[in-house]
């Protein structure tokens, strides 16, 4: 049982398994006032001011699959928002990984999801799908990824402090995050942790 789960566990984990996450998690995801371990950090990523001032934690989580941690992962929210998450304002995910996950995993899982939660065209699933094989690479654990919704303009992505890419397309940032963040998110405890529910 264990190689079997440690052999697909590569699939399940890639950015948007983390993402989308079948995986089983006996752990319940941890409000980020419960416990600041899950946070990569206080303070929020430099990367961030671009965006906006005065950043803060909404909440934060783990993932993990048959016991393994596959990352932690926060939602950051700007002072403007004065608390309160919504896709027409800025917000970031902060994903620091615990496993190694190809691109190619990262692509093929992110479209499966963002296809089941989000109403789109074939034109619109092709598209999204040429995005994200031009945004992402492969990450090793130990890397941060950090994705910036910015409403009506798209999204940016930036790997261990660089950018790494970004679009213009605002249906496929918005498609993108609510992975993790719509009421159809496969990992509702990891939801719920992340908007502080």
């Amino acid at each position: 049982m264990v190689k079997k789960a440690l052999y697909w566990m590569p699939v399940f984990l890639a950015c948007g398994f983390p993402l989308t996450s079948f995986a089983h998690d006996n752990a319940p995801a941890t409000p980020a006032s419960a416990s600041k371990k899950t946070f990569p950090s206080d303070e929020a990523p430099a990367e961030l001011t671009t965006y906006g001032s005065g950043w803060k934690a909404k909440g934060s989580s783990s993932l993990r699959f048959f016991g393994f941690k596959a990352y932690d992962i926060t939602l950051w929210l700007p002072a403007a928002a004065a608390g309160n998450f919504s896709f027409t304002k800025p917000f970031a995910l902060d994903i620091t990984y615990t496993t190694n996950v190809t691109a190619t995993d990262i692509d093929n899982t992110s479209l499966v999801e963002m296809s089941r939660i989000s109403a789109a065209t074939p034109d619109q699933v092709s598209a999204w799908s040429a995005i994200l094989k031009n945004l992402f690479v492969d990450v090793k654990s130990g890397d941060r990824l950090i994705g910036v919704h910015v409403p009506a303009a798209g999204a940016r992505f930036f790997l261990n402090g660089r950018l790494l890419g970004e679009t213009s397309d605002a249906s496929f940032s918005e498609a993108f995050f609510k992975i993790w963040l719509d009421p159809k998110a496969r990992k509702t405890d990891l939801r719920a942790a992340l908007l502080g529910l």
